[in-house]
């Protein structure tokens, strides 16, 4: 499963078939936007050594580079970083690309300032493997970012019909090998303390997502929550709870932890 997972993510067009977040007309576009601001806001990254782990096309080290940062940024699959590498010349700024796994990073102990890997530990086989791997390259003192979908969000409800309808054998399972893994956040506290990670912030976004689907059958379904409530809320609402006990809860929990 390990091995079928990493060489799906090696391929081309499978993850462009579902990862765009900088279409301004998915659902969850504004979520995307604000995770990247909270990033941004977390410190001076002016002459910090960054690594950003699971790079995807970019967003993160490009605009961590554009704040002054010194990026490495890591990726599994080739397609992304050619797409990566092309947005770095684009914002005409500069970003280390190399292609490496998440779970053996080629890098020295202690060899960044920060680390950080935004929504892509719910892709890695082995979690922990990646979170010893992100404490070991982090400096004593240093900063690991990390985000994960939350697996006892309120937006999962609608997909439970879909689930029994697999397990019922009424619905078709997927020709893909699973590359998606869901964590609690006690689970995702666990594996930052295990590798000897002191919790600093946890921050939680999404409450009531615009994406988020009740399942009718194996084949039809309904948006969970109206897009003008969804929007409304976390845009006015929610920015007030993201560090109350609700963010348990919520879609997306980021954490900043540091290493001892």
């Amino acid at each position: 499963m390990t091995d079928a997972t990493k060489t799906y993510f090696r391929q081309a067009d499978t993850v462009l078939r579902w990862w765009f977040p900088e279409d301004p007309t998915h659902p969850l576009y504004p979520h995307f936007a604000e995770q990247l601001r909270w990033v941004l806001a977390q410190q001076d990254w002016r002459g910090q050594r960054v690594l950003d782990i699971s790079t995807g096309k970019g967003r993160f080290a490009v605009n961590l580079a554009a704040q002054g940062a010194d990026v490495t940024a890591l990726d599994i699959a080739p397609q992304m970083l050619a797409l990566a590498q092309q947005a770095a010349d684009e914002h005409g700024v500069g970003v280390q690309f190399v292609q490496a796994d998440a779970e053996q990073l080629p890098f020295a102990d202690a060899a960044f300032d920060t680390v950080l890997c935004m929504e892509a530990i719910m892709h890695v086989p082995h979690p922990q493997r990646l979170v010893d791997e992100m404490a070991r390259v982090t400096r004593p003192g240093g900063a690991v970012m990390l985000s994960m979908t939350n697996r006892w969000r309120i937006n999962a409800l609608g997909e439970a019909p879909g689930a029994l309808y697999r397990r019922l054998g009424l619905a078709q399972r997927p020709s893909t090998p699973r590359y998606m893994w869901h964590y609690s956040v006690p689970q995702f506290t666990r594996f930052l303390r295990q590798a000897g990670l002191t919790v600093q912030r946890l921050h939680g976004q999404g409450l009531f997502q615009a994406n988020a689907r009740l399942w009718l059958s194996s084949d039809i379904s309904i948006p969970l929550f109206p897009r003008w409530f969804a929007d409304a809320f976390f845009a006015h609402v929610e920015p007030f709870l993201r560090e109350t006990p609700l963010r348990q809860v919520m879609g997306t929990v980021m954490a900043v932890a540091y290493r001892h």
